[in-house]
């Protein structure tokens, strides 16, 4: 960097904050003991740390000598400079990780549609020869569960497919949508379902039959379920993330209407089975009026966590030594994705050129980070002024 008595006007930075790198392997201390252990990479890439954050680290071997509330604050300190330093992501790693994510997601959401067919054949079968009310419940969620990942495919493709000018922020939230209209189909099959066992149990106490061949087939579903959830609870897509949260449901349900039913069998107490019908019915009721509630939020403009902000505002304010302030930082969820919005000030005399590559510089970084959809850098030349472009409250 040109020092001021080289040059006594300012000039850009010919290496500014965000590609400057920290003094490579060959030219720096060889790595310590204590480097290792709290995380430090031996190797010259990618960390990005001008502010040496990583130095402030605690080893675990420190922490689990303080009290608890100590180690408490010093895990989560190591855990926020992990985030503040994480690497950002080039384009053409981010290209064959997203080809790999979709892969996976599409064998994911692919999978569990063609098992769904299979499990609510085999539930089908299941409940004629028994006559459980429990299994009855357990072989419509089945049956819903086809509707509903009809849904989940679709909103998953369009989410995918490009329309510039129909859609011009994306159609990644089609993705939100598709798993409320999904959470709201098995939420309103559980109250159906309890809505049912209420009355069986004041109409009569018809007992179940389970034989053999319904337990067999309930088995095979239960395992078929298993090694799909474990499957999707690998991929971090929310789609995805949905679909294990369904087999683990379906797990817990056919377990239960199963071992309800039998029970209602061998103790000669019919009124086993609809109460475990409306247990189950309560769980999937409970759990997607959350994952609804959940997602009506982020596709409502719900704020991005704080630490997320704290990354914002670091990559910000160390991108550039000619940045002079961050004046804010905002993030916002537009569906799974986050919204950045990140105001700078700039020297007053730089020219548009240089502000507009500084801005631009910034954006992409910003947009490296996987969760961000799109990021926007506005940039002034004070920060004293009222706040600008202020939206008007509705009365």
């Amino acid at each position: 960097m040109t020092s001021p008595t080289d040059n006594p006007e300012p000039a850009p930075d010919p290496n500014p904050a965000g590609l400057r790198c920290r003094p490579s392997a060959s030219t720096a201390d060889p790595p310590s003991i204590h480097d290792i252990e709290i995380g430090l990479s031996t190797s010259t890439p990618a960390i990005f740390d001008p502010l040496h954050l990583i130095s402030l680290k605690q080893a675990p071997t420190e922490i689990s000598k303080q009290v608890k509330k100590v180690q408490k604050f010093y895990t989560a300190q190591n855990a926020l400079i992990d985030m503040l330093t994480a690497p950002l992501e080039d384009e053409s790693s981010s290209a064959d990780m997203e080809i790999s994510s979709r892969r996976k997601q599409d064998i994911a959401i692919y999978g569990s549609l063609l098992a769904n067919v299979l499990l609510a054949s085999l539930q089908l079968i299941a409940a004629l020869y028994s006559g459980s009310l429990a299994i009855f419940a357990t072989m419509a969620d089945a049956f819903m569960d086809l509707l509903s990942g009809g849904i989940i495919l679709a909103a998953n493709r369009m989410s995918k497919s490009s329309s510039e000018m129909r859609y011009p922020t994306g159609k990644s939230r089609f993705e939100t949508v598709g798993i409320i209209i999904f959470g709201t189909l098995m939420s309103t099959v559980s109250l159906q379902i309890i809505i049912n066992s209420v009355s069986r149990i004041i109409s009569d106490n018809e007992k179940p039959d389970l034989g053999v061949v319904s337990i067999s087939l309930i088995g095979t579903a239960i395992l078929i379920k298993f090694c799909l959830f474990l499957y999707c609870r690998l991929i971090p897509e929310q789609s995805v993330q949905v679909l294990a949260q369904d087999h683990r449901n379906d797990i817990l349900l056919n377990g239960v209407g199963v071992c309800m039913g039998i029970l209602a069998d061998k103790l000669d107490t019919p009124v086993l089975d609809p109460v475990g019908a409306i247990f189950v019915a309560l769980v999937m009721f409970r759990s997607w009026t959350k994952t609804i509630l959940d997602q009506g939020q982020l596709i409502s403009g719900k704020a991005a966590g704080p630490n997320f902000l704290k990354r914002v505002t670091y990559l910000a304010m160390t991108h550039d030594d000619r940045i002079i302030h961050v004046e804010s930082a905002r993030a916002y969820h537009a569906g799974a994705k986050i919204i950045v919005e990140v105001d700078i000030v700039l020297p007053p005399d730089m020219t548009l050129q240089v502000a507009h590559d500084l801005g631009e510089d910034l954006q992409g970084k910003l947009e490296s980070i996987g969760v961000v959809e799109r990021a926007f850098v506005h940039c002034d030349y004070n920060y004293t002024h009222e706040p600008e472009h202020q939206r008007k409250k509705e009365l």
